[in-house]
């Protein structure tokens, strides 16, 4: 492949807001590889991390550079952005789509052209180089079998923190926990409320609960940071006695690993690294590596001993 002529200074982070700098306006650094990366919404902690894990790779591999695209939310800005990713004439095209429905036809479009690779949500569709996912199913499964194997008490109230409505992964993972405590958990007392993955929105949801409610004696969320928006709800109404379960498991100040060791949650249901993977799968289509059409990063419950 060719080698192609970019900016000195990082495209890789420039590109959330703006299209590609024109190369008159930028000194020029040469590079062997660049990668398109459109992603959903980066609020979303797993894409943020995402980003984290990308960046760090880049960091230490100058033959690679990397376009960023945040739609925002938006599938119609998604596809604006990938249209504009291929006019920056990037390589290969990662891709993390909040929906199919709406992109199958363009991923399909870029496909044709350059190598793809989608990651989170089935692609609906075989016209891609690689699919990468969290097993979304059995973190829910893990959940459900954690709870009833460590914790559950037939009298106790359970809080389930989900994601958006609209959201392949939220559906996956509570329905991997609604068929494995089917029977076995009382439906009235599992309370299920919508945190959006955010941590705000899951303190708010879990403030209204406990003004209706008082307590809850377990809350499993769908990732860390609404398991720790729940905490911080129940430390200012000064509940305490709650056992915390998240999903995630990413290392640094606050992430899951480290609000397990702190002591705030119980565990963390661990699927980190898609980021990592999705980079070194990239790197292996370009240089014309085979790669696996469908990988799964499998989970796995993280407790305070395993950590220490």
């Amino acid at each position: 492949m060719k080698k192609k002529v970019w900016t000195l200074c990082a495209v890789w982070l420039l590109c959330f807001v703006t299209g590609c700098q024109k190369a008159e306006d930028i000194q020029e650094n040469e590079y062997e590889y660049l990668i398109g990366v459109s992603l959903t919404n980066v609020m979303e902690p797993w894409l943020s991390h995402t980003i984290d894990e990308m960046t760090e790779h880049r960091t230490f591999d100058s033959q690679v550079n990397i376009i960023f695209k945040d739609a925002a939310g938006s599938a119609q800005k998604q596809m604006q952005d990938i249209d504009q990713l291929m006019e920056c004439g990037v390589d290969l095209l990662i891709v993390a789509p909040g929906d199919m429905d709406s992109l199958e036809e363009k991923v399909e479009e870029v496909y044709k052209e350059i190598p793809v690779i989608v990651m989170g949500i089935d692609p609906g569709t075989d016209q891609y180089t690689s699919f990468i996912e969290f097993d979304d199913y059995e973190i829910g499964r893990l959940a459900g079998a954690y709870i009833l194997e460590k914790q559950y008490q037939p009298e106790n109230e359970i809080v389930v923190l989900a994601g958006p409505g609209d959201s392949a992964i939220s559906d996956a993972r509570l329905q991997g926990f609604r068929d494995e405590t089917e029977g076995k958990l009382g439906d009235a007392r599992v309370h299920y409320l919508n945190g959006e993955w955010l941590r705000d929105k899951a303190e708010n949801r879990m403030k209204d609960y406990l003004v209706v409610n008082q307590k809850a004696d377990m809350v499993f969320a769908l990732n860390d940071e609404m398991a720790y928006g729940a905490y911080l709800a129940q430390a200012q109404y000064r509940v305490t006695g709650t056992c915390f379960l998240g999903v995630d498991g990413f290392a640094g100040n606050l992430g899951g690993l480290d609000l397990v060791e702190r002591g705030i949650l119980d565990a963390t249901i661990q699927c980190s690294g898609i980021g990592s993977l999705a980079y070194k799968t990239a790197l292996q289509i370009l240089e014309g590596q085979e790669v696996e059409k469908h990988l799964v990063i499998e989970p796995k419950v993280i407790t305070e001993e395993e950590i220490r």
